[in-house]
């Protein structure tokens, strides 16, 4: 969760008690007096929690959780606002479905919470493979999308190859070894529309997993 809120209203609050310093006791000239630190710790500590509810607001509506990935809703935004620039610039966008093979299985034989597990640690592997401007989200259950913007010509068989090369290398405690199908589609190449583009990549994890 990122401070932004917090650190605003501090700055806010700041600036307005040096204000209130230099009107009343530079300007007006008026007799300094102790509680002047006693307001400015109140006003500061308010502003410190109204930050927080913000950044608390902020956080839940843009990301998943359990995996700390982005939600359905920020990823949705995110293609929108990278594919009208990308109709300009006739770059390209990746769009990737990946879920994991046999998972309610996983579930059904060691709990949910060990499923919960996983799932927090293939967000993990994820957000450690994606590069800097990919953005990772979970769609639902145990399905993830990434996207991936400027996305080069070997994209499937450099990124996607290399995706489930480092599902495949990474270990599991008490779980045995897991597998996902990864489906992919290009934008503009495939579609422009978003929905359209997750029903080809979509339909091609399904290919994979059988």
């Amino acid at each position: 969760m990122k401070y932004n809120g917090r650190i605003a209203a501090i700055g806010i609050v700041g600036l307005f008690n040096l204000l209130r310093y230099f009107y009343y006791h530079q300007y007006l000239e008026l007799p300094f007096k102790a509680n002047f630190f006693i307001l400015t710790t109140i006003f500061l500590a308010i502003a410190w929690w109204c930050g927080k509810q913000f950044d608390n607001v902020k956080y839940y509506s843009e990301k998943d959780p359990l995996t700390d990935t982005y939600n359905r809703r920020k990823v949705e935004q995110s293609f929108q606002k990278i594919a009208q620039m990308y109709r300009r610039e006739n770059h390209k966008l990746g769009v990737i479905m990946m879920d994991l093979n046999k998972f309610k299985e996983i579930n059904d034989t060691y709990g949910h919470h060990k499923g919960d597990e996983l799932l927090i640690n293939l967000a993990a592997i994820l957000k450690n493979y994606v590069k800097k401007n990919d953005i990772v989200a979970r769609w639902g259950g145990d399905e993830f999308l990434i996207l991936v913007p400027n996305c080069k010509s070997d994209f499937e068989l450099g990124y996607i190859q290399g995706l489930q090369q480092a599902l495949a290398n990474e270990k599991f405690d008490e779980l045995p070894s897991v597998e996902a199908s990864v489906g992919f589609a290009i934008f503009p190449d495939d579609g422009q529309d978003f929905q359209e583009l997750i029903k080809i990549a979509d339909a091609a994890m399904y290919r994979d997993k059988e």
